[in-house]
């Protein structure tokens, strides 16, 4: 599964997810989008068992079509797994 966050500055505008950026990002092999927002703006969560994140300069322009510059874009460097142990279970 990879994983990649936009984070687009207020010039980058508001993310775009309609059928047509949709579209655009299931053709990356994206099948989930997530919006997360905080008061200094929004950020875009990119997901699929068939992306590679070397096209998400794609998945951006699909994202924020009218940003030419400002969107920064967080790449996963490391996956882990938690899980409760056997003690924690029996609780």
């Amino acid at each position: 599964m990879a994983l990649a966050m936009l984070v687009g500055d207020p010039d980058a505008g508001q993310p775009v997810v309609g059928p047509g950026a949709a579209q655009r990002l299931a053709a990356l092999g994206i099948s989930r989008v997530s919006l997360l927002e905080d008061p200094s703006g929004i950020a875009v969560v990119l997901e699929g068992w068939a992306f590679d994140s070397a096209h998400v300069d794609e998945a951006v322009r699909a994202i924020y079509p009218d940003a030419i510059a400002g969107v920064r874009v967080f790449r996963e460097i490391q996956h882990v797994a938690v899980v409760r142990t056997v003690a924690e279970r029996s609780r």
